[in-house]
């Protein structure tokens, strides 16, 4: 199984949004983690919105994202930590108000989602789904049985003509 994970820490201000989202982009980048549009969207709204609401909703200095990619089980859970012990409510906001939607978003992109109280205040978490993943050395090294498939399918599939180079510039004139 593989898995990756790390954590950092944000200052509780508006300006770590961003700031999250960049640093997600780059751990996904850093463990080779594929991604297409849905996922994308998923994990950078799910980011924003979470962070979005521990800068609003708690009173530390600090908040810390942790980020964990199972790539056998195609999943992203993003969990971010505030010292607060409030966990978030779903209310439902005026046609007019700008804010109070994070937490609709969050569970419609999710695949699953909740906050749970820790020692130092509360953990809110989503997990989010990856596109598949391609298979690594390391991978059909492990798992032979998914390698033998995997060369399988590839043999079973639609045959494309070979490509031949094109003939030297001097046969062609004759």
């Amino acid at each position: 199984m593989r898995v990756c994970s790390s954590s950092f820490f944000l200052v509780r201000d508006p300006a770590s949004v961003p700031v999250s989202r960049q640093r997600l982009g780059r751990l996904i980048e850093q463990w080779g983690v594929r991604t297409d549009d849905d996922s994308s969207l998923a994990m950078n709204t799910v980011i924003s919105e979470l962070v979005t609401n521990a800068v609003r909703h708690t009173t530390g200095a600090t908040l810390t994202v942790g980020v964990r990619a199972n790539l056998d089980l195609r999943r992203l859970i993003i969990e971010v930590y505030d010292g607060s012990q409030a966990l978030p409510r779903h209310r439902v906001p005026g046609p007019d108000e700008e804010t109070g939607r994070g937490m609709f978003l969050v569970e419609r992109l999710a695949l699953s989602h909740g906050a749970e109280h820790t020692a130092r205040g509360k953990k809110v978490w989503a997990e989010v789904s990856l596109p598949e993943q391609p298979l690594t050395r390391r991978r059909l090294l492990v798992h032979p049985r998914r390698a033998a498939r995997a060369v399988a399918r590839r043999l079973s599939g639609p045959r494309r003509p070979p490509i031949h180079p094109p003939a030297p510039a001097a046969s062609r004139a004759r």
